[in-house]
């Protein structure tokens, strides 16, 4: 396995515990226990550039975990896509996409956790970086953009999300559309 990878996951590790900490040092008193969001996502990613392309991937396209601030309708979510194939007689291919959002939920985050749940429309701008190493050659891209969902519950502390988002990857200059559809799982 090519060194560069091992940089992206300490870099992945490195944002997880911060965010957590983050999320963790601001909670008052009065706020209670934090809710996590865990979910899975399929994704389907549509680039228009330089250098057209189409990415679907099922069931799951990535993992993500959202950490809800304290009495506040933000929560902030860290997701990943990691990846290695390695065939006889060829060098191995590691693929990653890391990526951090902040979710704004247009409803208290509590709606979607309570007795009877509600479906909440949310906003999440996100940034991240993705690309492929193999035999020591890594081609990686800075990408933003901004995503509009919907968390609806399917029953107490799990929801389906529906999310279409927009973005930029600065390397090939592609414009992208992207949906997402996954499941997620609340704790308190």
């Amino acid at each position: 396995m090519p060194r560069r990878p091992f940089v992206v996951i300490a870099t992945l590790v490195g944002l997880i515990a911060a965010t957590g900490s983050i999320a963790s040092a601001q909670r008052s008193p009065s706020s209670g226990p934090n809710t996590l969001e865990f979910g899975i996502d399929a994704g389907a990613t549509f680039g228009f550039g330089d250098q057209s392309s189409v990415q679907i991937t099922l069931p799951a396209s990535r993992f993500r975990v959202g950490f809800f601030l304290p009495n506040s309708r933000w929560s902030i979510e860290p997701a990943t896509f990691l990846s290695w194939t390695k065939v006889e007689g060829a060098d191995g291919v590691f693929v990653y996409d890391l990526e951090v959002g902040a979710l704004y939920h247009l409803a208290p985050p509590s709606d979607i956790t309570a007795p009877t749940p509600v479906s909440v429309v949310y906003v999440r701008p996100f940034i991240g970086v993705q690309g492929a190493s193999s035999g020591g050659k890594d081609d990686s891209e800075f990408f933003m953009g901004a995503g509009l969902g919907v968390e609806l519950p399917a029953r107490q502390n799990i929801a389906w999300r529906l999310e279409a988002n927009t973005g930029y990857g600065f390397d090939n200059k592609a414009f992208r559309l992207g949906l997402l559809a996954g499941l997620s799982f609340f704790t308190k």
